[in-house]
């Protein structure tokens, strides 16, 4: 029997709500799945910032530990320097006084051989001149002047000289030591001086180093800056999702 024309317009209307439930229910997958991705995407967004998370706290306490380290090992080796340069200085100290007071034994045993010397050339030129005048007496009781009284006196004269010349020599070299003397304690005092002023030097800069790092230490660490328009409680803002 043909179909009359309600006929159509009813199964039109059935199809047309057939097709409207069937939009519907994809529409609803689709609004399913989308909530479970995003869903998904947040979770993996919140588990990757964890990580990141734990990440750089992993990482500014290794720095810490290793800038420790380091401020620790360099104070151990300020303190060793330091103790070196101690033990040379006091060694150089005492090699100062040990030169000092060898220039000094070296000077007052040539001032003591310079005496015994004078003393001797003195007794002996005195015995000289006693066996001289006593030939000068022989000699003049037997007429010998001409003969052997005049070289004896010039021979006199110039032992005379010679011993006046003796005098001078170690009157220079008493004068030449005690100058050596004086060089040696002026370079032991401006060892002296270079090394306090060496200590002053690193004494300042082990203090600009204490407030370099005690000014890093001080130093807040910067926290993220969300972007403008994101809620307070919203994790994803500002997180790219492509």
């Amino acid at each position: 029997m043909p179909n009359g024309p309600g006929k159509d317009s009813l199964a039109d209307q059935l199809l047309e709500l057939h097709n409207i439930q069937a939009a519907r229910v994809v529409a609803e997958e689709e609004a399913r799945f989308r909530a479970a991705e995003e869903a998904r995407m947040r979770a993996e967004a919140e588990a990757q910032q964890r990580r990141e998370e734990n990440e750089a706290r992993l990482r500014a306490e290794e720095e810490a530990r290793l800038a420790e380290e380091r401020t620790r090992r360099e104070e151990e080796e300020l303190r060793a320097r330091e103790a070196k340069q101690a033990e040379l200085r006091v060694q150089l100290q005492e090699e100062a006084k040990a030169r000092a007071a060898e220039q000094q034994r070296i000077l007052e045993h040539e001032k003591e051989m310079a005496a015994i010397t004078a003393v001797e050339r003195n007794k002996i030129r005195t015995r000289r001149m006693i066996a001289s005048s006593a030939v000068v007496l022989v000699l003049a009781s037997l007429g010998g002047y001409a003969l052997v009284l005049k070289p004896a006196l010039e021979r006199q004269a110039m032992a005379e000289e010679m011993a006046k010349q003796e005098q001078r020599r170690a009157a220079m070299d008493k004068e030449q030591a005690e100058a050596a003397l004086m060089t040696e304690k002026e370079r032991a005092e401006a060892a002296e001086r270079d090394k306090e002023a060496l200590k002053a030097r690193l004494e300042k800069k082990e203090q600009a180093r204490q407030k370099a790092a005690a000014s890093t230490k001080a130093k807040p660490k910067a926290r993220p800056v969300k972007k403008a328009g994101c809620a307070p409680d919203d994790p994803l803002c500002g997180i790219s999702l492509d």
